[in-house]
Formats: C-alpha cells, structure tokens, sequence
C-alpha cells in the first residue's frame, strides 16, 4: 500500500511524493522488536549478575 501525492507548479516544475506505508509499518516492527529484545537482555544480564552467576573481571 503506498500512497503517491503529485504536484505540478506554474513554472513547469513538478515533484512527486510516494510513501510506502508497508515498508514503514514493517521497519517500525523490527525497530520494536529489537528494543525489547535489547531490554529483556539488559535485564536478564543484571539478574545473573546479582544471583552471582557471571562475575564481571
């Protein structure tokens, strides 16, 4: 799904505008996923290092 916006100026100029909404939708997900991802591994890795099971050195 995209969603194309056309302008044509008096001086012959024009410009084109296209955006692709499923492309957004889709790159916003992985962005998500990642930043969960990137939060449950921060907390998990202080929990492992409060139960004493990795030591930092």
């Amino acid at each position: 799904m995209s969603k194309s916006n056309f302008e044509h100026n008096d001086n012959g100029t024009s410009i084109q505008v296209t955006v692709d909404i499923t492309k957004i939708v889709k790159y916003l997900c992985f962005a998500g996923v990642i930043i969960v991802g990137i939060i449950f591994g921060t907390k998990c890795f202080q929990n492992m290092l409060k139960e004493g099971l990795i030591e930092i050195e």
